[in-house]
C-alpha cells in the first residue's frame, strides 16, 4: 500500500488531532504530564458550581465562585474532546477546578495515567487562556501514587472529593486516608478544597475547606424553607 499523503487535504478534519498533540505544554516529569502553574490561597472560592449548571447571579458574584467537575465523567467529556467549544460554558467564570476524570482501582494503569494526563492538560490549557485553575487530585491504589500527583505544583491549592466513598466501610475509608496523606506529604498543599465532608482525622495532614455537595445544598435549602414556614 502506498503511503498516504496529507498534502492533498485542503483542510484537516475536525478529529484530526483528537489527542491534542499539536498543543503540548511544559512538563516536569518523564511521563510528559503537563505541569500546572502555582495557584495561591487568594484563589479560594466562596462556592462551587457543577460544570454546565446555570445559576442566576451577577458577574461579580460569579467571580467569587468556581466550576467543579465532581460528576460522572460523561457529563464533562466535552472539555477534552472539544476544549474550545466547552469554553462557552466556562467563559462567565474566572476560577476552574481541573476535570475529575476517574481513576478506578480495577482499571489498567495506562488508562489511569491517561486520565491524569487529560486532567492536567485541560487545566494548563485553561491557564494559558487566563483562567485561575485549582488542581483536582485523585488516586486509586498505592500503585497510583507515583503518577497521580504529577503536574501539580507544591505548596499550592488543590481540590479533592470523597463523594462515592463509604467512609463507614473501613477498607474504603483507609484507602482514602492513605491517598490523602500521601498527597499531603508529596505536595504540601497550602489548603485542600473538599467537595463533601471528609473524615475528621484528615485535618491533621492539611488545612481543609469543605463545600457542600449539590444534594447537600438542596437538602439545606429544603430545611431552610420548612423552618421558614414553621414546619
Amino acid at each position: 500500500m502506498a503511503p498516504q499523503d496529507n498534502s492533498r487535504w485542503s483542510a484537516r478534519p475536525g478529529s484530526f488531532d483528537s489527542l491534542h498533540t499539536s498543543l503540548l505544554f511544559p512538563t516536569d516529569n518523564p511521563l510528559g504530564i503537563p505541569a500546572l502553574l502555582h495557584t495561591p490561597t487568594t484563589a479560594i472560592p466562596r462556592w462551587l458550581v457543577p460544570y454546565r449548571t446555570r445559576i442566576r447571579t451577577t458577574q461579580d458574584d460569579l467571580a467569587e465562585g468556581a466550576v467543579h467537575f465532581f460528576l460522572d465523567d460523561y457529563r464533562f467529556e466535552t472539555v477534552w474532546r472539544r476544549p474550545r467549544k466547552a469554553l462557552e460554558a466556562l467563559t462567565p467564570y474566572a476560577t476552574l477546578l481541573t476535570p475529575d476524570f476517574s481513576l478506578y482501582r480495577d482499571w489498567p494503569r495506562a488508562a489511569q495515567i491517561w486520565n491524569t494526563y487529560r486532567s492536567r492538560w485541560c487545566g494548563r490549557f485553561w491557564q494559558s487562556l487566563g483562567y485561575r485553575v485549582i488542581p483536582t487530585v485523585a488516586w486509586s491504589t498505592p500503585d497510583s501514587f507515583d503518577f497521580c500527583f504529577l503536574g501539580v505544583p507544591p505548596n499550592s491549592l488543590v481540590a479533592v472529593s470523597g463523594v462515592g466513598i463509604d467512609f463507614d466501610i473501613p477498607v474504603q475509608r483507609q484507602a482514602f486516608v492513605d491517598g490523602f496523606s500521601a498527597m499531603a506529604r508529596r505536595l504540601t498543599p497550602t489548603t485542600v478544597l473538599a467537595y463533601g465532608e471528609l473524615p475528621g482525622n484528615l485535618h491533621e495532614f492539611a488545612e481543609i475547606v469543605t463545600y457542600p455537595t449539590r444534594w447537600e445544598g438542596i437538602q439545606a435549602a429544603r430545611e431552610r424553607g420548612m423552618a421558614a414556614h414553621g414546619r
